[in-house]
């Protein structure tokens, strides 16, 4: 289980925080409610979903990290009660009809054949007592969506039904059923699991994953049902990520009163208004009633784009002076200015250009300030890479100006990863050396391996 030793939790609903409550509309339904001030970087949700693994370098159930001894559980979850072919992959093709049958098998069978034999519940208009992955009761009654009824008649599906019931046989609960009640049975739970699933389930990426912007493959699926009340807002006051199967929530610097919202994937200052709203409706399937979106305020502007292809024109300019002129050529604030920086640095002749590399970085934060992005993870790289330049005097620059940026990266980590950027450790050791007088040995050893996991991290590319 994660945690965060600066989390108090809320007495009726121990994923979340002290600080909020969770109340009802007719507008919203459930949400999210500050009571009190929330101050940046406070921690206001820890929670444990449901989860299972589509990366088969992952525990299935937890989706903590495996060696390479080909086991598919972690030792603290080996004795899952699940049978084993679901997770070795035999069903790899059923989509979210796995994460609904590995639901099934995460709660006690009693609970399961009570719910199969109960009422179709209503969703709830009002507050529940409980919510929580903990109680099956919880999941039943999040808002369903009836229209993967066709998806669940298909062919593959039902025949992998049918195997999965056969293998039930051997089981100590399900077997004691007769097989046409056990199929009854599961098929009417993986149903109800599915409905829910198709509404509810977030898709996890790790932080690693974020930073790379490889999120072609996440490394799992799950269900949250406390996560899952976070309403979406183009111009969010949380932030919201994952740490293996734990979704967590940190404030942005939320006012007592104030509904706490996340950013489903688009936020205004990165993407247009026809891009939220084709993103919302296609993924999400709604329609945003934030006030960007209700006013129907975008930044056109800032945000179309200079170049079909950004990484293709960075990789083949023939130095930095394209990438300046490039530069020069766009307006001051439109966002593939980032982008082509982000993308030069890629390349591994990149180092060569280390003055140049400061001021484009530089050039990044002044260009986001634009678009109102002043304090964000967005600009958690560029602040590690301008501590890169700095600290290895690649860069001239005073001792203060080396301190602040230095300061900067840390309470960026600091305020909204709260220690699991897989930098911020190396970070918060390398900001307090600089505020006290250590071994310098050890300061350099801490730089040599900062400096190494950051170009794992926003890996090089070799120059073509």
């Amino acid at each position: 289980m994660v945690s965060v030793s600066s989390f108090k939790p809320n007495a009726n609903y121990p994923e979340l925080c002290d600080k909020v409550t969770i109340d009802w509309d007719e507008k919203r339904g459930r949400f999210i409610k500050a009571i009190e001030d929330i101050p940046l970087g406070t921690v206001v949700c820890i929670e444990e979903g449901i989860t299972v693994s589509v990366d088969s370098r992952c525990c299935y159930r937890c989706l903590k990290l495996l060696g390479n001894d080909g086991f598919v559980y972690c030792r603290s979850c080996e004795k899952f009660n699940e049978p084993s072919e679901i997770a070795c992959g035999e069903f790899d093709s059923l989509g979210i009809f796995k994460l609904a049958a590995h639901l099934v098998f995460s709660y006690p069978f009693a609970e399961i054949t009570n719910l199969v034999t109960s009422d179709e519940p209503e969703v709830p208009r009002g507050l529940s007592k409980t919510l929580s992955t903990k109680d099956v009761q919880s999941v039943y009654q999040l808002k369903p969506f009836l229209g993967i009824e066709d998806s669940f008649k298909t062919k593959i599906v039902q025949e992998a039904i049918v195997k999965i019931v056969k293998l039930l046989e051997a089981d100590a609960n399900w077997g004691l059923l007769e097989e046409p009640s056990r199929l009854i049975t599961f098929t009417k739970a993986l149903r109800i699991m599915a409905e829910r699933c198709a509404k509810n389930a977030h898709t996890i990426y790790s932080i690693e994953q974020i930073e790379k912007k490889d999120e072609d493959v996440p490394i799992g699926t799950g269900l949250f049902p406390i996560s899952s009340i976070f309403n979406h807002s183009c111009t969010p006051n949380v932030f919201g990520f994952f740490v293996r199967n734990t979704f967590i929530f940190v404030s942005r610097g939320v006012k007592s009163g104030e509904e706490l919202v996340d950013s489903y994937g688009v936020t205004y200052n990165q993407h247009s208004l026809k891009q939220r709203e084709e993103f919302l409706a296609n993924v999400s399937g709604f329609k945003c009633h934030c006030d960007s979106c209700v006013e129907q305020k975008s930044l056109e502007d800032y945000l179309e784009k200079s170049f079909k292809d950004v990484d293709r024109s960075a990789r083949e300019a023939s130095s930095f002076l394209d990438i300046s002129d490039y530069i020069d050529y766009m307006k001051p604030g439109v966002q593939d200015i980032e982008n082509l920086i982000s993308a030069f640095s890629q390349r591994r002749d990149a180092e060569v250009y280390s003055k140049n590399l400061f001021y484009w970085w530089k050039k990044f934060i002044e260009n986001a300030n634009y678009r109102k992005i002043v304090y964000d993870p967005y600009l958690i790289r560029p602040y590690i890479e301008m501590v890169l330049l700095t600290w290895n005097n690649d860069v001239e620059c005073t001792v203060d100006e080396k301190l602040s940026i230095l300061t900067v990266a840390h309470r960026l980590l600091s305020n909204f990863y709260v220690g699991f950027h897989p930098i911020s450790e190396l970070i918060k050791k390398l900001f307090e050396a600089s505020m006290n007088p250590i071994d310098e040995i050890r300061n350099i050893e801490t730089f040599r391996t900062l400096k190494q996991s950051a170009e794992i991290l926003w890996k090089r590319e070799e120059y073509i």
